[in-house]
């Protein structure tokens, strides 16, 4: 997110404006609307099914795709412009893709998502063999063909977003994976990865996490560092184990179940929505809003709220009274210590401020012990 000049602003862990793009979401945290350009005309639609997939998207210049998928959420077939492709899996690895013009074969290294080799053409005669060179994620960076000549290669930036390609050869074979478990669609520049869709230029999903918080505290989050996790799931990171190169199917999404159920809008908080006076409000705004960037009370305000209605509740001791309050993750600090956003409450169910707090401070605000990194939710 950071090569882009410019404001960002995020709400509830939601992207709402990074340089002169904005993005408006529907009542389940799904991205539906890129806004950008002069008075944001250009605009980028998204539409989802009733299970959170993207099935459509019309770009600013009117030209459309769709997406459909199988029982098991797998993508099996996308049209753009009228042009189709159909997509074939065995589980979670697809393995074949086939339109009017190409047909194309992947063989992966045994129980992991890292790319072996591309097959391209259909038929034992015609098929022809290209293999990956991968770095230690397993993103490939480049492809050769069978006497070791380099038709495709690329780099990347941190988070996935491709910063060169270069392509040789007869055919100038363009290759479509990319960080594992991810496919480039040229048509919106999104990686499909398996349950939800990334955009490598925000390092971000435009979905929430189907897994809920089994996938971490921000549900739109790709990895905690992209250079060292990998997510070939969409659903929760994982780090390549001690002296592997392959990532196998993440253990944290073996008990974790995608929601199978029909959607439901999210529940109203019953937590705080309010300051107890407006001197209060204006007297924490004042100290404390720069750190979220509020241009007003009402933005200080509206964060606020977030933290409370999307935040995990924990009870605390403050002077000796216990009260209760709300915290969520932003990120990283500049010591590279984990930066909260926290929300205090009083026993009126007022909110009594909000601001940042990082490393020891959190913990001891918390926990009572800056040794303490446990966090324990307060239950209802």
């Amino acid at each position: 997110m950071q090569d882009r000049p410019g404001p960002t602003r995020i709400k509830g862990n939601r992207l709402l404006m990074q340089g002169d793009r904005h993005y408006d979401y529907d009542a389940f945290g799904n991205l539906i609307r890129e806004r950008r350009g002069r008075d944001q005309l250009l605009v980028t639609e998204y539409r989802y099914d009733c299970q959170h997939r993207l099935i459509g998207l019309t770009r600013p210049d009117g030209n459309t795709a769709s997406y459909q998928y199988d029982a098991f959420g797998r993508r099996i077939r996308k049209t753009v412009d009228g042009q189709s492709t159909e997509f074939f899996w065995q589980g979670d690895h697809l393995v074949a893709e086939s339109s009017p013009t190409h047909h194309r074969s992947y063989v992966y290294e045994p129980g992991t998502f890292r790319p072996l080799a591309l097959l391209d053409g259909k038929g034992p005669k015609k098929a022809c063999p290209f293999y990956y060179q991968l770095d230690h994620l397993g993103t490939p960076q480049e492809l050769t063909d069978y006497s070791g000549e380099i038709v495709w290669s690329a780099q990347y930036d941190a988070y996935g977003k491709v910063s060169a390609i270069t392509l040789a050869g007869e055919d100038y074979l363009d290759q479509p994976l990319r960080f594992q478990g991810q496919y480039f669609d040229a048509e919106s520049g999104l990686h499909y990865n398996r349950h939800r869709y990334y955009d490598p230029r925000l390092g971000r999903y435009l979905t929430p996490d189907p897994i809920k918080l089994a996938g971490g505290l921000n549900q739109y989050r790709y990895v905690p560092n992209p250079t060292g996790w990998v997510d070939p799931l969409g659903l929760s990171s994982n780090c390549p184990p001690p002296n592997r190169p392959g990532c196998e199917v993440p253990a944290a999404s073996d008990e974790a179940k995608v929601e199978e159920a029909n959607p439901t809008l999210p529940k109203p908080s019953s937590g705080p929505q309010d300051f107890g006076s407006n001197e209060k409000l204006t007297g924490h705004f004042e100290k404390h809003g720069a750190e979220f960037k509020a241009m007003s009370k009402g933005e200080y305000l509206l964060v606020a709220r977030d933290v409370v209605n999307q935040g995990t509740r924990v009870e605390y001791l403050y002077k000796g009274e216990e009260r209760s309050g709300y915290f969520l993750l932003m990120g990283n600090n500049r010591k590279g210590e984990a930066k909260f956003a926290f929300v205090g409450t009083n026993t009126n169910d007022e909110i009594t401020t909000l601001h940042t707090k990082s490393g020891k401070e959190f913990w001891r605000t918390i926990n009572g012990n800056a040794q303490d990194k446990t966090v324990r939710p307060a239950h209802d």
